[in-house]
């Protein structure tokens, strides 16, 4: 944070301390839940361990029963929550930016939403049209802003669509950044299929997920921060 982009251009501060306590934020939930498992699961198995005349009935209501409320629901619904709450923070932080912008512009500070309307677009996409032909601000190529719009539609999907891939209108983007490759490895979202079909489930969210959307929306702003401070010096 001593870094002159962030004292050079203030608004970035808020941006780049939001998405700091989002990283936090997740890190410490998914501890948290990890921890609530561990325990739960240690204390279903002495419970377990202490029937007479156990069986895999039995296995299957103590053990499995807590397995599944993890594995099925409570760890989809934090990184459900967590994809929505990374979203807000991009459609916050970024509505303010441009906000600050237009003021130095002197223009209309709510200019965000006319995009949307006339372009019939997400904030993702005005935000882009802003940036290239209002603000002349190039920092994010093509296919950078292509990762916020992926987002985007997993955000749009989980919101709309119970988190469905097979029943949102955005299930090609959804399926196309199912194959991402991120530093080399996927980029943490699966979906349940047989023989290459989609079974209409819930996608999947892994930790690796949450931690893509935070880099690709932290170097969002960390660029905006420079190019803004380029041609807006103090």
């Amino acid at each position: 944070m001593k870094d002159d982009l962030f004292i050079h251009f203030p608004f970035n501060m808020d941006s780049a301390g939001a998405v700091s306590a989002a990283r936090r934020y997740i890190t410490l939930i998914e501890a948290q839940l990890s921890q609530a498992y561990t325990d739960e699961r240690a204390e279903a198995l002495e419970q377990y361990h202490s029937l007479p005349n156990r069986d895999e009935g039995d296995y299957e209501a103590y053990i499995r029963a807590v397995e599944r409320d993890y594995e099925d629901e409570f760890r989809p619904i934090l990184r459900f929550a967590s994809v929505v709450y990374l979203y807000m923070i991009f459609e916050t932080h970024v509505s303010r930016h441009v906000s600050e912008i237009q003021r130095i512009l002197q223009g209309d500070p709510v200019i965000l939403k006319d995009l949307k309307a006339k372009n019939r677009c997400g904030i993702v996409e005005a935000a882009r049209i802003y940036f290239r032909d209002y603000a002349s601000l190039t920092f994010f190529a093509d296919a950078q802003w292509l990762q916020l719009q992926e987002i985007a539609c997993v955000r749009h999907c989980i919101v709309h669509d119970a988190g469905i891939p097979r029943d949102s209108k955005h299930s090609d983007t959804i399926y196309a950044l199912e194959s991402r490759k991120w530093l080399g490895q996927s980029v943490g979202l699966e979906i349940n299929r047989y023989q290459g079909r989609d079974l209409g489930d819930r996608m999947i969210l892994h930790q690796r997920f949450l931690e893509y959307c935070l880099s690709v929306v932290e170097h969002f702003f960390h660029t905006l921060g420079i190019a803004a401070e380029a041609k807006f010096p103090k």
